[in-house]
């Protein structure tokens, strides 16, 4: 297994225009990380509806785009590798792939852990404003 990964990853097969065709067991691995991340999506939105707070909602709403469209992206990728379309079955889409899902998964995080506790003191610090208007 380790073998196969080394030869997955290496750089002259990654950045390959005619890559070799993709044995079943990396097709089997890849859809079923793709289907995890669908399925990720689809908990994301049915804890969004359960959940009171907004400011989660709107939180839970970004993760369920990003499983759903990451997921999707992955299954057509693994189609176009099994069907051996030369330039959309190169390995560097799943380098692509990994890259802009670490990149949204941090856009979320941060505003998971940044932006929700700034809003949170706003809307703290108007309820105190306005509990002494008229």
């Amino acid at each position: 297994m380790i073998d196969y990964l080394n030869y997955f990853f290496n750089f002259r097969h990654l950045f390959g225009l005619r890559p070799a065709g993709m044995s079943l067991r990396a097709v089997i691995i890849l859809a079923v990380i793709f289907v995890l991340t669908i399925a990720f999506g689809v908990a994301s939105k049915i804890i969004a509806r359960r959940t009171k707070d907004g400011l989660k909602v709107k939180a839970y709403r970004r993760c369920f785009d990003l499983g759903l469209t990451m997921g999707i992206l992955g299954l057509i990728y693994i189609f176009f590798a099994w069907q051996g379309v030369t330039l959309l079955s190169a390995r560097f889409w799943l380098l692509i792939w990994f890259i802009s899902l670490a990149g949204w998964l941090g856009f979320i995080f941060k505003y998971l852990l940044y932006d929700i506790p700034k809003l949170r003191k706003n809307i703290d610090q108007k309820r105190k404003f306005e509990q002494y208007l008229p």
